[in-house]
């Protein structure tokens, strides 16, 4: 007993370890992205289906009740643990605000409609998964592990990092600040997020802006244009 027992720390340890040397630097992109969202008043939103819904409600206990003095609290709102089904992601999500997925293995359908229905609605997508999965996330991380049980490890390790550095962005202000995305001599290629009223806003590197698109026939959320100076000037073929 005692030597399986070692066998599975161990295990947890490698893939922990895999895990955080692999993702450390996307990690931090993430954090960004996130710290970025609450600055500008964004809501993080959580979900998971049975044992990642207790997952989801401690990530958003974790952001509203820092457990270090002088931390913020951040506005966080787990929909599964509403047994009104009120806190629906069509009634709460905004361009603004920040989808959390957890699955503990490859894939979950319920998951898989949230991410895609927050991302249709130009909401930050993070998605955590386990070996397998292939979420169409903004940040997608994956624990390289088939075991549920140590899937949700690694997964709670990661939201705690992602709570730590997005307080550590929060003490370094001027990097939440806005930036012009299409502001240098060269044009850039990005991805639409969001489309409306005569605009679309792009997306690079965790970083937003609105540019025109009255150049460019049937933008859609998902594209990739090529801007410059706050204008599109084409769509490029997706390979």
């Amino acid at each position: 007993m005692r030597d399986r027992l070692a066998q599975l720390v161990d295990e947890r340890e490698r893939v922990l370890s895999a895990f955080i040397e692999a993702e450390k630097g996307r990690i931090a992109l993430a954090c960004h992205a996130m710290a970025r969202r609450f600055a500008r008043g964004g809501i993080l939103i959580p979900f998971g289906t049975g044992p990642a819904t207790t997952d989801a409600a401690h990530v958003a206990v974790e952001f509203m009740h820092p457990v270090i003095v002088g931390k913020r609290a951040l506005p966080a709102l787990a929909p599964t643990n509403d047994p009104t089904g009120g806190s629906s992601l069509a009634r709460l999500g905004h361009p603004d605000d920040i989808a959390l997925g957890l699955v503990h293995g490859p894939e979950d359908p319920a998951v898989t409609g949230f991410i895609h229905e927050a991302r249709k609605r130009g909401l930050l997508t993070i998605a955590m998964t386990g070996a397998g999965g292939a979420p169409e996330a903004d940040h997608a991380f994956i624990a390289p592990s088939d075991d549920p049980q140590v899937v949700q490890e690694v997964q709670e390790t990661a939201y705690h990092v992602l709570w730590e550095l997005v307080h550590v962005f929060f003490e370094h202000p001027g990097l939440l600040d806005d930036a012009c995305i299409t502001c240098g001599d060269v044009a850039v290629q990005a991805r639409v997020v969001v489309v409306r009223n005569g605009t679309a806003v792009i997306e690079k590197d965790g970083l937003r802006e609105e540019v025109l698109v009255d150049l460019v026939e049937g933008v859609d959320v998902g594209d990739v244009l090529l801007c410059h100076a706050g204008v599109a000037l084409e769509k490029v073929p997706l390979r």
